[in-house]
C-alpha cells in the first residue's frame, strides 16, 4: 500500500468534504463491484445517499492506490449503518462506523481504535456493497503447475523433463467443473469455500507419462484440502498443510 502514513488525514479530511458536497453524478465502478441495496430508508443507497455516493467516488479516484470498502449493517440492536473501510488488509487500518447521515460514530481498529461490539454492531449484518479492487479468483487463469513443495523437508521440485520444464495445465471453470492438460487430458470436479477446497479429477485419456509428474499431480489434486489464491498464483494444499503444489498463470505463448 502506498503512503499509508497519509490516509488517516486523508480520510478526515474526505468527510468534512463529502458532508458539504452537492456532486449529483452516478457511479458506476469499471471492474470489482457495487450493489444496488435497500437500506437507511433508500431503495438504492449507493445513489441516493449524496455523502455515500461521493465516499465511493472518492474510493474510485484512489482505485490502485488504496484498497476500500464499504459494508452496510446494523448497530445498537437494529439501527441501519455503514462500514467504510478505506485500506483493506492493512495492519494499522481502521473500519469507521457511519449512522445513515455518514457521521462517523466510531473508527475501530488501528493502532489505538475501539472494537465491534461499540455500537453493538450485528456481525451477520455485515455486508459488503463496494469495493474498488478485484478479488482474485480460481477462475481467472488458466494455471501451469510450476513446482510441489514440501516445507518440512523445505525442499520443492519443478516437473522438468530434459532440462525443460514439462507444462501441465489446469483449469477452474465457473461452473464447478475443471479440465487439465499435459500427457493426457483431464477432466474432473471441484468445490472451493472459503479457501478450503476438495477436487476429484482424472484422465480421460490413456497415455503413459514415463516422467510420472502426471500422476503425481493428479494424486495431489484428489488429496487438495486448501487453496490460496492470489493475481497470477495459486497453491493447493494436498494431505496436510506442509506439502503444496504450486500453479502460476499460464501465458498462452509460454506453450509450444
Amino acid at each position: 500500500m502506498k503512503h499509508l502514513a497519509i490516509y488517516p488525514i486523508l480520510v478526515a479530511l474526505c468527510h468534512l468534504c463529502l458532508m458539504s458536497c452537492s456532486k449529483q453524478e452516478s457511479v458506476t465502478p469499471l471492474d470489482p463491484m457495487i450493489e444496488k441495496v435497500n437500506h437507511c430508508g433508500c431503495d438504492d443507497a449507493i445513489q441516493q445517499l449524496e455523502w455515500l455516493r461521493n465516499t465511493v467516488i472518492f474510493m474510485e479516484t484512489h482505485r490502485g492506490d488504496i484498497h476500500a470498502e464499504i459494508c452496510t449493517c446494523t448497530y445498537d440492536e437494529g439501527k441501519d449503518g455503514f462500514l467504510t473501510n478505506y485500506c483493506v488488509s492493512c495492519p494499522d487500518g481502521f473500519v469507521n462506523l457511519h449512522d445513515c447521515q455518514g457521521n462517523v460514530l466510531v473508527s475501530m481498529g488501528g493502532i489505538a481504535g475501539d472494537g465491534y461490539d461499540v455500537h453493538d454492531i450485528d456481525p451477520t449484518s455485515i455486508h459488503c456493497i463496494y469495493r474498488n479492487y478485484h478479488i482474485p479468483k480460481i477462475t481467472d487463469h488458466r494455471w501451469y503447475l510450476a513446482r510441489f513443495v514440501d516445507r518440512a523437508t523445505n525442499t520443492s521440485e519443478a516437473p522438468m523433463w530434459n532440462g525443460r520444464l514439462r507444462y501441465y495445465v489446469i483449469e477452474f471453470n465457473p461452473d464447478g467443473t475443471m479440465s487439465g492438460s499435459g500427457v493426457n487430458s483431464l477432466h474432473g470436479t471441484y468445490h472451493l469455500d472459503h479457501g478450503n477446497i476438495s477436487i476429484h479429477i482424472q484422465p480421460v485419456t490413456e497415455i503413459y507419462d514415463a516422467t510420472g509428474w502426471e500422476d503425481r499431480m493428479i494424486d495431489a489434486l484428489n488429496a487438495a484440502i486448501k487453496c490460496n489464491i492470489n493475481e497470477d498464483h495459486i497453491w493447493i494444499f494436498y494431505n496436510y498443510t506442509n506439502t503444496y503444489m504450486e500453479f502460476r498463470a499460464l501465458d498462452e505463448s509460454m506453450v509450444d
